[in-house]
This record gives C-alpha cells, structure tokens and sequence, in this order.
C-alpha cells in the first residue's frame, strides 16, 4: 500500500475507535442528565455543525478522532463566567443543573470510564466476529524470509531456505512444525531444507522463550517465514454465545497483558530495560495498518480489537489527562470534599500532557529510526 493509502486507512482506523470512545462519553452523560455542549468529529478548526436538542453536532478539519464537551468538565470555569455576566443565584444554579462537577460521583465516573467500556465492548466483538469466520491456515515447507541476530538460526539458516520438516518428519500444517520444534527446546533438532535446488540437514538446538519474548517477536530458532500457501480451515465456535465469551475473554486476557507489556515499553525507552523490544508509536501504528489491510479480513479484525483494547488500557491508567487521571482527581476533590483549585488543576493535566507528549515523540523517534533500517 503506498503512503497516501497508508496514511488514510491509519487516519480512518484511528477516527472510528476514538469516536466509539468519545460516544462512550456522550451516551452516558446524557442519559445522566449531563448538558453536553459540543459532540465533534475531528479537531478544530471547524468545517460546519448543526444545534440538535441543545448539542452541537460539528465536523472538523483535523481527522485525529474527536471529541465531547461538557458543561462543567473544566471546573468552576463557566460558574465564574455567568456570574461576570451578574446572573442571580436562582439563575446559575438553573444554568448549571446540567454540570458535570454538580452530578454525584458515581455518575461522574461512570461518565469517565464509559469510553473505556466502549473500546473494551468493541474489541470483544471484534474479537468474536474474527473467532467466528474461516481461519487461514499456513500449509506446506516453510520458507525463511529473515533470520534475526544472535539466534540458533544465525548461521544455519538463510533467507530463501526452505523448510520441509524436522527429524525425519514432516508436517501438514505450518503451525504444527514450529510447535515441535519449539517443544524440542534445549535438545539438538535436525532440520530438513531444501537450499539451491539441494537438500540439507540443518542441526541446530532451539532456545527456551517465555511469553512477553514470544511478543516481543523472540521465537525459539529465530527466523521468520512464508507458509507454502494459506488454506481456510472452519472455526472452532459453535454458535454466537460461544463467540461473545470467547472474544470477551480473548479482550480481558490482552488487558490484563498490556500493562507489564507497556511499562516494559517505557522501561526500555528510556534505558531503563535494554532488553525491551521497540515501542511502537503513531507511524509505526501507521505502517502496520498499511501492511494489514492487505491481509485477509480475520488479521483487519483482530488488528483493529488489538488497537481498540490498547486504547481502552491506555485511558484508563491513571495518569492525566488521560481518563483515568480524571477519575484519580475526581476521587482526590471527593475526599477533600472540596474542588482542587483551578490553577492547581490546569497544572496537574498540563504536565501530564506535557509527558505524554515528550513519550510520544520519543516513541516517534523510535519508529522512524526503524524505518530508515528498513524494519
């Protein structure tokens, strides 16, 4: 896919799960009672809107997810607005009945957590509707395309062998041929490869790796491959029950991964963990979405579950701005039982942002330097 392509199905990729989010947020204020003033798709600057039951609907110029804006999310900032204006008492408390600070704590946070419940809800099902179609299946020899540095295959193999069995045995489906051999790890196993137009035994002693390598792209030879070629086998799910609590529990199980996953990620960004594998940021996401969507349909499907469940673990960690700083802070003024200051908290999400960003860029540097190797 060329770049143009690229760059347009990472941009529509990331619009859906952000507005799935933000109507999360939307949804359950206003089935609380919340005054949303403004439900937008994209950032500003504004292409149009339209008023509709005292929301304002617009479209924007900047194609990066969107947003929604309630009154009263930013603290006192309105209240003080309406009392420059010299409204009466009666007249705020009736202007600000429908403010986000005015609603209990368990409205306000069942607003704050619904966007995360929204990525989670749709990446459950995307997971299901993924479980639920034909599988491909890799069949036939394997043919190495890479070798990575430092690994049993360093040496033995090269790219364009081709792999048509181990220990004297060969192997239907790819999948079962790289479970054996990965079975065999710590003993010696004889690979048997077809190499310019000669067969040859390869010996090698595959190597022990533990799930967070295995997700870091570590396997135990160290090659990458093709498959001969990719049959459609049925899906093991019996009915749509089945698919719902397999993709529910395939969602919980990838959340509870992310966290370690993530602070790995970090560890390694910042020289903490030099063993850590790349993060992957904003172009690195890109790239792959471009790679993907060239896959078949069940790879798009879990891709975009795989996305929308990293987003949903994101937002809920408690750092700000991200929504589950909101909720630390929200829990913080409940049990000072008064608000924090305004200042106070503009400087609190400042900062966060400020971080946030300074890991993005760094996580962007990453990707690009990955780029001009040609990963």
């Amino acid at each position: 896919m060329d770049v143009i392509g690229t760059v347009a199905a990472f941009l529509a990729v990331l619009v859906v799960l952000v507005l799935v989010h933000e109507l999360g947020h939307f949804l359950v204020a206003k089935r609380a009672g919340i005054t949303v003033q403004e439900f937008g798709i994209g950032f500003p600057p504004r292409i149009g809107s339209v008023m509709w039951r005292g929301t304002r609907y617009s479209l924007n110029w900047i194609p990066l997810g969107g947003f929604v804006r309630m009154l009263g999310e930013d603290g006192d900032v309105e209240l003080r607005r309406l009392r420059e204006q010299g409204l009466t008492s009666t007249e705020i408390d009736t202007a600000m009945a429908g403010a986000f600070n005015r609603k209990p704590l368990w409205i306000q946070l069942g607003v704050l957590l619904a966007g995360v419940v929204m990525n989670f809800i749709l990446a459950a099902g995307l997971f299901a509707v993924a479980l639920s179609l034909p599988i491909p299946i890799g069949h036939g020899p394997l043919t190495v395309i890479s070798v990575q540095d430092s690994s049993p295959a360093e040496g033995r193999l090269a790219e364009g062998d081709v792999i048509l069995g181990a220990d004297g045995r060969t192997f239907e489906r790819s999948a079962d041929l790289t479970e054996y051999v990965a079975g065999r790890a710590g003993f010696l196993v004889d690979l048997s490869v077809q190499r310019g137009g000669d067969e040859v035994t390869v010996s090698l002693i595959p190597r022990s790796v533990t799930r967070e390598e295995r997700q870091r792209g570590i396997g135990p030879v160290g090659f990458s491959y093709e498959p001969d070629r990719l049959v459609e086998e049925p899906s093991t799910v019996e009915g749509p029950l089945d698919a719902v609590g397999r993709g529910t529990t395939a969602a919980a199980t990838l959340a509870v991964q992310i966290p370690g996953g993530l602070a790995e990620a970090v560890g390694g960004l910042l020289g903490l963990n030099p063993n850590a594998g790349d993060a992957m940021g904003p172009i690195g996401i890109a790239q792959e979405t471009g790679r993907v969507l060239e896959a078949p349909l069940v790879s798009q499907l879990l891709f975009m579950g795989v996305l929308s469940i990293n987003l949903a673990v994101l937002n809920v960690l408690p750092f700000p701005p991200l929504d589950g700083g909101r909720i630390m802070v929200v829990l913080l003024e409940s049990a000072r039982r008064r608000r924090l200051p305004a200042e106070r908290e503009a400087l609190i999400y400042l900062t966060g942002f400020a971080v946030l960003l300074a890991l993005v860029i760094l996580i962007s540097i990453q990707d690009i330097q990955r780029l001009v190797r040609g990963g």
